[in-house]
């Protein structure tokens, strides 16, 4: 049986052998962050950071910067002139966190409406291996696609913990990357022990990814801060600090003249209070996953989140519809 591979090895030496009379084109640069090299084709990029620390701010502000002559937050995408195309795979959120995130992205890239140069895919309920054969397949139906987003990679596997699962999806992503000529932009949570990249996928990836970048929450400075873990084409670029004002993202310096956020709910007036609220609540909501959106948006803690949701019902902005949801009056 063992002679039997013999012609199929040696095609392959055949196939992979150095040429001499063969030059590679450079660097296809494809993503940059504070003017550093960050992300090329044939390579991936992994966004790493415990749950609710920002990280999909982040990625909405990188996926806007594409339809942007300038960058969002020194983020930066730039497709090839004849490869126009972005694809972004959910594989964890529910309907309302999917809708939420398309949402940021128009309201970085000052859009209505997304461009026909963007597809979003939410693969929530489907299988790893199902998953995998979707991108694959997107791909194979659009050449002209040069960025691939996926978030969560662990949904991309059956067991994190798994040595031999997690190898073979770094294998998959590399060959993903090389055959297509892509940029593969990842997710992955930290674990909450050490704040390494979650399971053996997490080695596999700061071994061969050509960045890990690292997001962190400050809790007692209100921010979000984006650094690089290591950089395989270029130096580190300088941290990016953001801090969220009232439902609305800036980057601030790290420095102390920075402004401070308002602590407490009460003490917003009531152009403001009804601002947020209309900018919160679009949809129906049940209380906590509005408890949640407040935090997000504005950076502050739970009983100021409360305490706001408090005032919107005592002042008849939001009423109980027949699910026991929350919707605007």
């Amino acid at each position: 049986m063992e002679n039997d591979y013999k012609p199929q090895i040696d095609n392959l030496l055949l196939k992979r052998q150095y040429n001499p009379h063969y030059t590679p084109s450079p660097d296809d640069i494809i993503m940059s962050i504070g003017g550093k090299k960050t992300g090329s084709v044939e390579n991936f990029v992994t966004f790493s950071g415990l749950p609710k620390t920002g990280k999909s701010s982040f990625i909405a502000a990188l996926v806007a910067s594409a339809f942007l002559p300038c960058d969002v937050f020194t983020l930066k995408i730039d497709l090839p002139k004849d490869r126009k195309k972005i694809c972004y795979f959910d594989t964890e959120s529910s309907d309302y966190d999917f809708y939420r995130q398309i949402s940021k992205i128009k309201e970085f890239s000052e859009l209505n409406q997304l461009p026909d140069t963007f597809n979003a895919y939410q693969v929530r309920e489907d299988s790893s291996p199902s998953i995998r054969r979707m991108i694959e397949r997107y791909l194979e139906l659009n050449p002209e696609c040069a960025v691939i987003i996926i978030d969560g990679l662990l949904d991309l596997l059956t067991n994190y913990n798994d040595e031999r699962e997690s190898s073979l999806l770094a294998k998959w992503l590399k060959k993903v990357t090389k055959i297509f000529k892509v940029l593969v932009i990842t997710v992955l949570h930290q674990s909450k022990s050490n704040l390494s990249t979650t399971g053996h996928i997490g080695a596999a990836s700061d071994r061969f990814a050509q960045s890990t970048l690292d997001i962190v929450k400050d809790r007692d400075k209100n921010t979000f801060v984006l650094s690089s873990r290591f950089m395989r084409s270029d130096s580190d670029f300088e941290p990016i600090t953001l801090m969220n004002f009232n439902g609305i993202f800036q980057q601030v310096q790290n420095d102390s003249n920075k402004p401070t956020l308002i602590k407490k709910a009460s003490d917003l007036d009531e152009m403001e209070t009804r601002r947020l609220c209309s900018l919160i609540v679009t949809i129906p909501m049940d209380y906590n996953d509005i408890v949640d959106e407040i935090i997000e948006r504005t950076a502050n803690g739970k009983t100021f989140a409360k305490n706001l949701v408090k005032i919107w019902i005592s002042k008849s902005l939001i009423i109980k519809d027949y699910t026991n949801k929350y919707k605007m009056r």
